[in-house]
């Protein structure tokens, strides 16, 4: 997947489930490991497993699952 759709992909799903301060940076001249990060808070615990679980879900569907997932059970 392209990286511009694969941000959006990302944007959308958290914004669907209204994250709070979602920002994307462009890391790509500080690392070799990836070119963007984005960064999203929730209002609670169960808020934030929400997010995560939302964005795991959207990604399958658009056929880009995640290789991992850390830090489920603690949100």
């Amino acid at each position: 997947m392209e990286p511009q759709k694969l941000r959006k992909l990302i944007t959308n799903a958290l914004d669907d489930l209204k994250a709070v301060n979602t920002v994307t940076m462009d890391v790509s001249e500080l690392t070799d490991v990836t070119d963007h990060l984005v960064i999203a808070s929730g209002t609670s615990n169960r808020h934030v497993k929400s997010l995560a679980s939302n964005l795991c879900m959207e990604a399958k569907k658009a056929g880009c699952p995640p290789i991992g997932v850390e830090g489920e059970n603690g949100g």
